[in-house]
């Protein structure tokens, strides 16, 4: 799972990669900057919100790559009603399910078969892991929607939510994650720009559609 806790493996792109070459990451901005200018990425974050069976919210947390729903240490399936701006999405019987940003497309979510996302693409995503049915794919909405992720009260077991892979927390039968666009995004800064960083992420980390070219006739 890349970038666990940090940022998706091919949105490195912040002033730390500095160090590669032996310097301080302090210093990254005024090695980057061009004629006194330095070119930044605001990186979207999620808003996600745990509501109990009494409606108040329990809890509150902003992610920079994904909200991961899953059946925690039960043996047995996770059973998930979900929503997108207050209409029935899908019932989800699976290992759990991933709400995912642009940036954390290429973590946890592309691990368990979702997109991979251009990081200024203002959308989430939605991403199942081991869906016990062969026709449930990712998702992409557009940034603006809110999603909601029940346990119905007739569910086998609770289900478990993490944080960017912190926080574990139990969600349980009747409580619901609330997830959406976050007002505050995180500025990264760029090498050179966000396409070129992050396309050179995708070859350097990721091998991206790299095979061997086919020999001439």
């Amino acid at each position: 799972r890349g970038g666990r806790g940090g940022e998706g493996m091919a949105g490195m792109a912040g002033p730390a990669e500095a160090e590669e070459d032996g310097r301080s990451a302090d210093r990254a901005p005024s090695n980057l900057a061009e004629g006194g200018r330095i070119n930044l990425t605001m990186r979207m974050r999620l808003d996600c919100r745990i509501y109990g069976k009494d409606g108040g919210m329990h809890s509150r947390y902003s992610v920079l790559n994904e909200a991961t729903v899953d059946r925690g240490s039960s043996a047995y399936l996770a059973n998930l009603e979900c929503f997108c701006d207050n209409v029935h999405l899908t019932t989800v019987q699976a290992d759990g399910l991933i709400f995912a940003t642009p940036t954390g497309s290429t973590a946890y979510s592309m691990s368990a078969g979702g997109s991979v996302v251009h990081p200024s693409v203002p959308a989430i995503l939605v991403t199942p892991i081991c869906p016990h049915v062969l026709s449930f794919r990712s998702m992409v909405f557009p940034d603006h929607v809110v999603l909601r992720c029940y346990v119905p009260d007739d569910a086998r077991a609770d289900a478990s939510v993490a944080f960017d892979g912190k926080h574990r927390t139990t969600l349980a039968r009747g409580e619901c994650l609330e997830v959406m666009m976050s007002a505050h995004p995180v500025p990264t800064v760029n090498r050179i720009d966000h396409s070129a960083d992050w396309l050179d992420g995708l070859k350097r980390n990721f091998n991206f559609n790299a095979r061997p070219m086919q020999k001439p006739f």
